[in-house]
């Protein structure tokens, strides 16, 4: 296998891929589908709250009994968010 071969198979044939992926993620679609119309601060929020948890479990007990630091651990899941701080 000549030098020009080598280039081209570990080389030149990786760099197209890459750069086509890349043109591809530019260019484009962002979004599947409609694109929602965005929030701004200052509009009114007129859907239910969206509460994100990682674990959907009600964990009203810890792990271990060492940090009694909250009495109830359940009432820190959930919450509001807003946009003013």
């Amino acid at each position: 296998m000549s030098i020009l071969e080598t280039a081209l198979v570990f080389v030149a044939i990786p760099l197209a891929i890459v750069v086509l992926l890349g043109l591809g993620s530019v260019f484009g679609k962002k979004t599947i589908g409609p694109v929602p119309p965005a929030f701004h601060l200052g509009e009114k929020w007129d859907y239910p709250p969206v509460v994100w948890s990682a674990v959907d479990e009600v964990t009203t007990h810890g792990h271990h009994g060492t940090h009694h630091v909250v009495n109830d651990p359940a009432e820190l899941i959930g919450g509001t968010a807003n946009g003013k701080w």
